[in-house]
C-alpha cells in the first residue's frame, strides 16, 4: 500500500512529530511505500523527508498517488491539497490549540500554523482519529464530528526494555516543552517543599525550548536554584539516560488529552505521578493525584521507597503495552480498511 504522510513543520520533536516519526518507519517496517511530506524537518529524526514549499503540496501527494494520506496535525487548510483518489486520514491531538493566546497568536501563524479549523474542509476527511477518549469527548463537542481513539505509540527504543535491578538516587524527571500549561514552574516549586522532608530530592527539567513562549522559559529559570537541572533541547541517548536515573516522573500538567513522555517513563520502569484529569487514566490508574497537594505527597511516597520501588517499576511496565508501535500502526491500517 502507498501512505503518504504529512505534517508542516517537523523540525521541534514534539508529540506530533514522534508520532509521525514512529508511523512512518513502522509501516515500512510492515512493508508499505511510505513517503513523508513537509515544509521543515529535523534530519535526525527524519532523514528521508521530502521537503518542500507549500505551494507545491498538491501537485506532490497527486504525484504520489496515495491510497492512504495522513495528516499527523490537525490543519484543515491542507486537506484540499493533500485530497486524493485514496483515503484521507486526519490524527488530532486535541481540537482546539490551547496554547495559543492574544500575544503569541502571531508567532504561531509565523510557524505555519493554521488555527482556524473549517468544518467545511473536515467533510473531505474521511476518518479522524484521536489519541483517548478524553479528545473525543471535546471533538465531538467541539467539530460534532466521532472520531476513533488510537493511543500514540512509544518509539521502539522503549519496547521490551530490562527490568530494573537498582533503585535510582532521588532524582524527579520531567519531560516537555517550556510552556505554561506544562507547569515546570509548579515543580520548582513542589521541589522546595518536598526538599524539606526528602534534603537530598533533585528535579531534572528536559525539554525544548519553543521561542512562543520564551519569556516561560526564562522565567523557570530565574526561580531555579541549584537543586535544579535544566537540560536545553536533550538528544534521544540523553532522554534515555535521564529515564533511566530517575526514580519518579511527575507529570504535573492539568486535563493532558494524553501524554507520550510519561509512557516512555513506564516503558522504562519508572513510576509516575500524574495530575488529574488526565487522558493517562486510559493507560493507568496508578499514582493519579486529584490536587496539587496530593501530587507532592505521592512524590514523596515514591522518594521515599526501597525495595518497594522495584515492584511498582516493574507493574508500570506492563502498563503500556497497548502503545506499542506495532499495534498503532496495525490500528490505523485497520480503521483505514474499514472505511
Amino acid at each position: 500500500m502507498r501512505i503518504l504522510i504529512f505534517h508542516p513543520h517537523l523540525d521541534i520533536k514534539g508529540g506530533s512529530e514522534r508520532l509521525t516519526k514512529v508511523f512512518a518507519e513502522e509501516a515500512k517496517r510492515l512493508g508499505h511505500d511510505v513517503k513523508i511530506l513537509t515544509f521543515v524537518a529535523d534530519k535526525e529524526w527524519f532523514p528521508d523527508a521530502d521537503i518542500i514549499k507549500q505551494d507545491e503540496l498538491r501537485k506532490k501527494a497527486e504525484l504520489f498517488n496515495a491510497d492512504l494520506t495522513l495528516l499527523t496535525i490537525p490543519e484543515s487548510m491542507y486537506v484540499k491539497s493533500l485530497k486524493g483518489r485514496g483515503k484521507l486520514v486526519m490524527y488530532v491531538h486535541f481540537p482546539v490549540e490551547e496554547e495559543v493566546d492574544e500575544y503569541n497568536f502571531d508567532d504561531y501563524k509565523k510557524r505555519g500554523r493554521a488555527l482556524y479549523v473549517s468544518l467545511d474542509d473536515l467533510k473531505d476527511v474521511d476518518l479522524l482519529l484521536t489519541n483517548s477518549k478524553r479528545s473525543a469527548l471535546a471533538i465531538r463537542n467541539v467539530w460534532g464530528i466521532e472520531p476513533k481513539v488510537v493511543h500514540p505509540p512509544l518509539d521502539k527504543r522503549f519496547i521490551d526494555t530490562k527490568n530494573r535491578e537498582d533503585i535510582p538516587e532521588n532524582k524527579i524527571l520531567y519531560i516537555a516543552r517550556f510552556t505554561p500549561l506544562k507547569r515546570q514552574d509548579f515543580l520548582v516549586l513542589a521541589l522546595k517543599i518536598i526538599r524539606e522532608h526528602i534534603k537530598d530530592a533533585e528535579l531534572i527539567l528536559a525539554g525544548f525550548r519553543d521561542y512562543r513562549h520564551e519569556n516561560y522559559f526564562k522565567h523557570v529559570k530565574s526561580i531555579s536554584d541549584n537543586n535544579v537541572k535544566i537540560i536545553e533541547s536533550p538528544t534521544d541517548n540523553e532522554i534515555m539516560r535521564l529515564y533511566n536515573e530517575a526514580k519518579v516522573y511527575a507529570h504535573p500538567r492539568i486535563g493532558e488529552h494524553f501524554g507520550i513522555s510519561p509512557c516512555e517513563a513506564m516503558a522504562l520502569g519508572v513510576p509516575v505521578v500524574i495530575r488529574a484529569p488526565t487522558g493517562l487514566s486510559e493507560i493507568t490508574d496508578k499514582f493519579i493525584e486529584v490536587s496539587d497537594w496530593s501530587f507532592i505527597e505521592r512524590l514523596k511516597q515514591v522518594l521515599l521507597m526501597d525495595k518497594e520501588w522495584l515492584n511498582v517499576s516493574r507493574e508500570v511496565k506492563n502498563k503500556v503495552k497497548i502503545c506499542y508501535p506495532e499495534e498503532f500502526t496495525k490500528r490505523i491500517i485497520r480503521f483505514y480498511e474499514e472505511l
